[in-house]
């Protein structure tokens, strides 16, 4: 199956236009990556007192329970219209 030559071209060409991409992995001796920003140390600013933690702890908390109780709620009615879908469809629709 000669192609005369079009595909090697074609692949030759391909390789030829390739673009360089850095990675991940192409980093100079400063530490930065190849497009010049880099991230520092972090430093918290904001200190807390240990009141205040277990306080945003537990604000947290009932935010994580609210929102769960919320899908819930939201799930069981979901539920409830596909079944009173169905039921609908398999005992009501006329069928002849």
């Amino acid at each position: 199956m000669g192609f005369g030559g079009s595909v090697a071209a074609m692949i030759a060409s391909l390789k030829n236009n390739k673009r360089d991409r850095t990675t991940l992995y192409d980093k100079d001796k400063k530490g930065k990556n190849a497009s010049g920003s880099s991230y520092g140390a972090f430093v918290d600013h904001k200190k807390m007192s240990p009141e205040e933690f277990k306080a945003f702890q537990q604000k947290l908390k009932e935010k994580k329970k609210a929102e769960t109780k919320r899908q819930l709620i939201l799930f069981g009615v979901i539920v409830l219209v596909v079944v009173a879908f169905v039921s609908y469809f398999l005992y009501f629709f006329p069928t002849k």
